[in-house]
This record gives C-alpha cells, sequence and structure tokens, in this order.
C-alpha cells in the first residue's frame, strides 16, 4: 500500500512541476484540479460498508487562446492486483503482478483547431460514436449497462468535430478497445480473497480499454446529427476488429467450441435528448456485431433537475445477446435489464450528496438470480 501511495504522491508533484514549467516557458495558465467519490453501499447478501471509491487529479494548460493540453490521472484506492501467466512451482517463476487499474490515466490530450472545427490527440472519451457519458449527459454517478457496453471507454487516437449552424459532425480514427466483460453488481471492496463470489454479480460482454493488453489494430467511427439549445439528434457507427483471443473467449460462453472465426467489431447507433425547462428526456439505441454475435440495448432516460435544487432521475436500459437459442450457463449470454434512480442534492458548488438504486434483472437460463442489485450514498467534492 505504501508503494501506491507514493506512487500518488510522485504523479501529484509532476503534475506540479509540469504547470511550473509550463509556466517558465511560456503557456498562458495551467490549472489544476481534482474529485474524490466517498461511498457507502448497503447491498443485498453483501455488508455495509464505507469505501473511498476514486480520486481524480487534473491539468489543464492553455496555449494561446485556441489550444489546450489536458491530464487526468485517476486513483482507485481498493483495487488489487492482478496476476499475469502462470506461477510455477519451481524457479524460475513466469507469474507476475500488473496494476489492474488501481492509477489509471483516464485522458493525455492536445485539443486545437484544426480548419473549421477541432483536433483532439491523444487519450480521452469517445466524441463520434454515441452519448459521450459526461456527468452532463449520464446524469447519475454510475455508468450503466448500455454505456459500459458500447460508450464508456477512452480512446486513444484522432477525433475530429465540426459545427455548421445546428449541424455538427465528427470522426475518429483510434486504436481499437478489446471486447472483454464488466460485472453488474460489482463494487468496490465486495471481492472474497480477490475473487468476486457468483451469487453477488453477473458478467457481461463490454468494449473495454485494457492498457496493458492494447490489441494494436485501427478502428474509426463517425458522427453526424442536429444539436440545438433544446435538443439533439444524432446517428454514428464504428467499425474495428477484435482480437483472437477475445473471440474463443465468446466462443467458449456460447457454446461454439471455437468453430466462429470471425473478428468483427462494428456497431452503430442513434441518440436523441430533449431539455423542456426542469424536465429531461434522453434515449439511446445501439447494435453491434461482436464476431459471430450481435448484441443490442438501448436505454431511457426521464430526469428532473431545477437549478441548485434536489435533482431526480429514472433510467430504464436493456441488453440482448441474442435470440433464446443463445442462453447458456455462462453470465455473458444472459439478456440484462436495468432500473435505475438517482437523486442528487447540492450542498456547495462542486459538492452533492448522490443516492443511486440499481434493480438488476436477468434471464438466467434456469439458474438462480443472483443478488447483485446495487445501492449507494455518494459524496462528490470538486475542487
Amino acid at each position: 500500500m505504501k508503494k501506491h501511495l507514493a506512487t500518488l504522491l510522485f504523479v501529484s508533484l509532476m503534475m506540479s512541476l509540469l504547470a511550473i514549467c509550463a509556466l517558465a516557458q511560456g503557456v498562458q495558465s495551467v490549472e489544476l484540479h481534482g474529485f474524490m467519490q466517498n461511498r457507502f453501499y448497503a447491498n443485498p447478501d453483501s455488508s455495509a460498508r464505507f469505501v473511498a471509491e476514486r480520486v481524480s487529479l487534473s491539468a489543464v494548460g492553455k496555449f494561446g487562446t485556441d489550444a489546450i493540453g489536458y491530464v487526468e490521472v485517476y486513483y482507485h484506492p481498493w483495487l488489487t492486483d492482478r496476476v499475469i501467466g502462470v506461477p510455477q512451482p519451481t524457479p524460475p517463476v513466469t507469474g507476475y503482478t500488473a496494476e489492474q487499474s488501481r492509477i489509471y490515466l483516464e485522458s493525455a490530450y492536445a485539443d486545437l483547431p484544426a480548419g473549421e472545427g477541432r483536433l483532439r490527440i491523444g487519450k480521452g472519451r469517445q466524441l463520434n460514436f454515441g452519448l459521450t457519458p459526461t456527468y452532463p449527459n449520464r446524469k447519475t454517478s454510475q455508468y450503466g449497462i448500455i454505456s459500459e457496453t458500447f460508450t464508456q471507454d477512452r480512446i486513444v487516437g484522432a477525433q475530429y468535430t465540426q459545427k455548421i449552424g445546428s449541424f455538427d459532425f465528427g470522426g475518429s480514427l483510434y486504436t481499437d478497445q478489446r471486447v472483454q466483460n464488466r460485472k453488474i453488481g460489482d463494487f468496490a471492496g465486495a471481492s472474497v480473497n480477490q475473487l468476486m463470489p457468483s451469487t453477488k454479480v453477473v458478467a457481461h460482454i463490454v468494449d473495454k480499454d485494457d492498457p496493458a493488453n492494447n490489441p494494436g489494430t485501427l478502428a474509426g467511427s463517425v458522427r453526424f446529427g442536429i444539436t440545438k439549445p433544446d435538443y439533439q439528434v444524432h446517428l454514428s457507427g464504428a467499425s474495428g476488429k477484435m482480437v483472437e483471443e477475445d473471440v474463443a473467449v465468446l466462443n467458449t460462453a456460447f457454446g461454439i467450441q471455437s468453430q466462429s472465426t470471425s473478428r468483427k467489431h462494428q456497431k452503430y447507433g442513434l441518440d436523441a435528448a430533449v431539455a423542456r425547462g426542469p424536465f429531461c428526456l434522453q434515449t439511446e439505441y445501439y447494435q453491434g456485431k461482436f464476431s459471430f454475435l450481435t448484441i443490442t440495448g438501448y436505454q431511457v432516460l426521464l430526469g428532473y433537475q431545477p437549478k441548485d435544487k434536489i435533482r431526480g432521475y429514472v433510467r430504464w436500459s436493456a441488453l440482448s445477446n441474442g435470440s433464446m437459442n443463445n442462453r447458456t450457463a455462462s453470465q455473458l449470454t444472459w439478456p440484462t435489464r436495468q432500473f435505475t434512480v438517482g437523486i442528487i442534492k447540492p450542498l456547495r458548488p462542486g459538492m452533492w450528496v448522490e443516492l443511486d438504486y440499481e434493480k438488476n434483472m436477468e434471464t438466467t437460463a434456469g439458474l438462480p438470480k443472483p443478488k447483485n442489485d446495487l445501492l449507494f450514498l455518494e459524496l462528490f467534492t470538486g475542487f
């Protein structure tokens, strides 16, 4: 633990030194920011607990009046190491540990003008596929199953965006993400001996940023539509290529036993949002071809968000991996629905308390339903 605290202090020191050096070299200004999420969990079949969920440190440097550089690092103090390779009973030992996103580079990019638009180079959120799930877009602290599968993770590449009147469009060229899984019902500190009991979580297929195991294949995406003050609507598409290892995992989960060799990784989507006074409505629909598998997901969010008062959101999400014939004992094959309620009470500028509840519903192919509903109270503090 001392090693990781020392690493965090080192990152903070380096960010401060970078800010000083940038000022000395004529950068117009450098701003340091951060936030922390402290949560109290109370879940079925799990003990209640307090958790320091995440700490973020970021720096933005302004170059003249039209360009910036941005770096953000997340620190997750509760994450454990994973073992890569198989330890041998006698030397030489081939197994070793590696960071599993305990210290995670969330963003590192330069954003500058390019013609009539903007060009972003480096690592950051995907701007050109689906509804980018920033806090103002996703509304709740939790991302939800649709965002986890299609839009959540960051990309590394070049992204161009431009707006002409109400019409906006963009394209991204980037290193493709892995097709792996996340666990619904997972929360900080719920693991036992570093393994999450299957009775408390359900794994589902997602696009996932995996810096330690990058496939090295190029992918591209485009997004276009209309953005006005009170509504927006966009179409988007993306195409890349899966790695053979992930294809094999899907074959096994769906009982195909490695018969499919397709490495397709293609997605398209429709997203729309409307705001009227304190009310908002969002809809998203995505479909993807992941090797032989067609994954379809949609969600609808309704919110009440008066300024500087208590806000409330409800969200319905559904994720399907194909027909009933695709369901096996593997959790990756189970259709999933999720009902989310979020209530946010502002306390101060940059500080609020949030209560989130997720009701998770899976079609389990006849197996017992895992107790994976999620409830937590969060204090968000930005500075």
